[in-house]
C-alpha cells in the first residue's frame, strides 16, 4: 500500500510541475505586459526630450511617436483580455486537474494490470544465456567476467566462461579459466583435454609440458577419450616419437570404428608418418597398399636399411623446402643417428636451430634432443 502511495504522490508532483504554466499563467502575463507599457511610456517621454534638445527634427519625432504609440496601443488592447483571464484560468485549471487525475489513474490501472514491483531482477545466468542466444559472444564474456570478479568461486560461471573464451579464440585466457575449474572441482577427462587444447592452440600448436601432463592425466581417467588420444598422438609425433604416435593412432582407429570423420583424420596422420618410422614398421602403415606391404615384408635386412635411408633422404629434402616442421627435424636427427650418420645429424641439428632461432620453446626441445643423443 505504501508503495502505491509513493507512486501516486510522485506522479502528481511531476504532472503538476509540468502543467503549472497552464494552471497559473496570469501573474507572469500581467507582469510582462506592465513592464512593456512602462518601457513604451519611457520611450515616448524620451522622444519628447530629444525633440526639445534638437537631437531629432519634427518629422523624425512624429514618425517615432507613431511607432511607439502603435506598440503601446497593442499592449493596452491585450490588457483588456487579461481582465477576463481569471475566469478562463479557472476553467483551464479545472481541465488541468482533471487531466492529472485521469493520467494518474490510467497509468495506475495499466501498471496494476501489467506491472509487478516485487518482481526480482533477472538472474545473472539468464542474462548470460540470453546474450549467448543473441550471438553476442563478446557481451556474454564481459558479463561473465564481471560476475566472476565478484564471485570468483562460482564453478558454474567458470564453466560458462572457459568454452566461450575458446570459441572467441582467446586461447590463453581459456586455459586459465579451465585451470580455475580444476582448482574448484575434481579434474575430469573432458576438462583436462579442453585445458590442453587451449594451451596447445595458444602456443601455435606446439605442445609444452603442461599440455603433455594434462593429456596424459586425461587418458588415465578415460582411455577412450578420442580427442585426448588424438592430441596425445600428435604431441608424440611432434616430439619425434613416430612409433609411439603410430601406436596411438591405431588405438584410436580401433576405439572408434564407426566415426568416419575421425577415421579419415587419423588415416591422414598415419599417412604423414610413412617417411618417419624405421625398419619394417613402415610395412604396417595402413596408408600403404597391399603390394607395397608385401614387398617391404619380403626385404632382406640390407634392403630394409636401404629403404630407411631412402625415406630419410626424402624427409631431408622435404625439410629443405619447408623447414618449419619441428617434429620433422627431430625425426631426421634421430634417423641420422640410427643410420650411424652422426655428422649429418649434427648438421641437421644446426640447421634446425637456425630455423627456430626466434622460438625459445623449439630451441629448448632441440637442446633436449641433442642431450639425449649425445650430440
Amino acid at each position: 500500500m505504501a508503495l502505491w502511495v509513493i507512486f501516486t504522490v510522485l506522479t502528481v508532483v511531476v504532472l503538476v510541475w509540468v502543467m503549472h504554466p497552464v494552471i497559473w499563467p496570469s501573474k507572469d502575463l500581467v507582469e510582462e505586459q506592465a513592464f512593456e507599457r512602462a518601457v513604451y511610456r519611457d520611450q515616448l517621454q524620451e522622444l519628447e526630450r530629444d525633440a526639445e534638445r534638437g537631437i531629432i527634427n519634427e518629422k523624425e519625432k512624429e514618425s517615432a511617436l507613431n511607432e511607439v504609440s502603435r506598440r503601446l496601443l497593442g499592449v493596452q488592447a491585450s490588457k483588456g483580455s487579461l481582465e477576463n483571464l481569471p475566469s478562463s484560468t479557472t476553467a483551464t485549471s479545472v481541465v488541468a486537474v482533471i487531466s492529472v487525475v485521469a493520467i494518474t489513474g490510467f497509468t495506475g490501472l495499466v501498471y496494476n494490470k501489467l506491472g509487478n514491483p516485487k518482481m526480482p531482477d533477472q538472474p545473472q545466468d539468464v542474462r548470460i544465456e540470453n546474450a549467448a542466444k543473441n550471438g553476442d559472444m563478446a557481451a556474454m564474456i564481459v558479463q561473465v567476467q564481471r560476475y566472476l570478479r565478484k564471485n570468483p568461486t562460482d564453478l558454474k560461471g567458470w564453466r560458462v566462461l572457459a568454452p566461450a573464451l575458446r570459441r572467441a579464440e582467446r586461447f590463453n585466457e581459456a586455459g586459465e579459466a579451465y585451470a580455475k575449474i580444476m582448482q574448484l572441482d575434481k579434474p575430469t577427462a573432458p576438462v583436462l583435454v579442453d585445458y590442453a587444447e587451449s594451451l596447445l592452440l595458444g602456443n601455435q600448436g606446439l605442445p609444452n609440458e603442461k599440455v603433455r601432463k594434462a593429456l596424459k592425466a586425461a587418458l588415465e581417467l578415460d582411455k577412450t577419450h578420442a580427442k585426448g588420444r588424438f592430441y596425445w598422438a600428435m604431441a608424440l609425433q611432434q616430439d619425434g616419437f613416430p612409433q609411439k604416435a603410430l601406436k596411438e593412432w591405431r588405438t584410436l582407429l580401433d576405439q572408434n570404428p564407426k566415426n568416419l570423420e575421425l577415421q579419415m583424420a587419423v588415416q591422414r596422420q598415419i599417412a604423414s608418418l610413412k617417411d618417419q618410422v624405421k625398419g619394417n614398421e613402415a610395412a604396417k602403415i595402413p596408408a600403404l597398399d597391399k603390394d607395397q606391404r608385401d614387398a617391404a615384408a619380403g626385404m632382406s635386412p640390407k634392403e630394409r636399411q636401404a629403404m630407411i635411408a631412402s625415406m630419410v633422404e626424402r624427409l631431408a629434402t622435404r625439410l629443405k623446402e619447408d623447414g618449419s616442421d619441428l617434429g620433422g627435424w627431430q625425426r631426421l636427427i634421430r634417423a641420422r643417428m640410427v643410420l650411424g650418420q652422426k655428422d649429418a645429424a649434427v648438421a641437421a641439428l644446426k640447421t634446425a636451430k637456425d630455423n627456430f632461432k626466434n622460438n625459445e620453446q623449439a630451441l629448448a626441445r632441440l637442446a633436449q634432443l641433442s642431450s639425449e643423443l649425445g650430440l
